[in-house]
């Protein structure tokens, strides 16, 4: 016999770290089911809704779209056996094991990029009497920095058009 429903939506928002509104957005797509609901509105949960929010959460955090969550909570739906649920369990999370690598080697490419565009900010302005601007200087410099830093806070590092004076009038142009 399963446990009485005793957990709030606010139980479930601090268990999770998601918000109510996130956790009725679930609700509404059908990802979730409140084991009672009360004359009152009131919604009641169990651990098991617990741990499939947590998984909803987790597998959203890896990307994954509400289609794919639900294909994969779904997956009992209009199996002829274990045999083929055990197929069809390999596939998905094949996929989806696949697909968390690729976004981990993602992940690790802009870590190193961030790292490198901090080192060499933290170089380049050891260097007395630099322009902020000068960051972005060849092509070497991380894309960050480089789409940042360039022009941002000055002329990159150009000479000043002379101010026109009184005597001479505006220059050429």
């Amino acid at each position: 016999m399963a446990p009485p429903p005793h957990l709030s939506s606010g139980d479930l928002a601090r268990a999770t770290g998601l918000t109510a509104r996130a956790i009725r957005f679930y609700e509404e797509q059908g990802l979730l089911r409140p084991a009672v609901v009360s004359e009152g509105g009131h919604r009641r949960y169990t651990a098991d809704e617990l741990e499939r929010l947590k998984l909803i959460a987790d597998l959203r955090e890896l990307g994954l779209s509400l289609c794919d969550i639900r294909g994969a909570l779904e997956l009992r739906s209009g199996c002829d056996g274990g045999e083929e649920l055990a197929r069809r369990f390999q596939e998905v999370l094949r996929r989806h094991v696949q697909a968390a690598e690729q976004r981990l080697a993602r992940l690790r490419r802009v870590k190193r990029e961030l790292l490198s565009a901090l080192e060499t900010i933290e170089e380049r302005l050891r260097c007395a009497e630099r322009c902020p601007c000068d960051v972005a200087e060849g092509e070497a410099s991380p894309r960050i920095v480089r789409l940042v830093s360039r022009g941002a806070l000055c002329r990159g590092g150009a000479d000043p058009e002379p101010e026109p004076d009184a005597e001479t009038g505006p220059g050429p142009g």
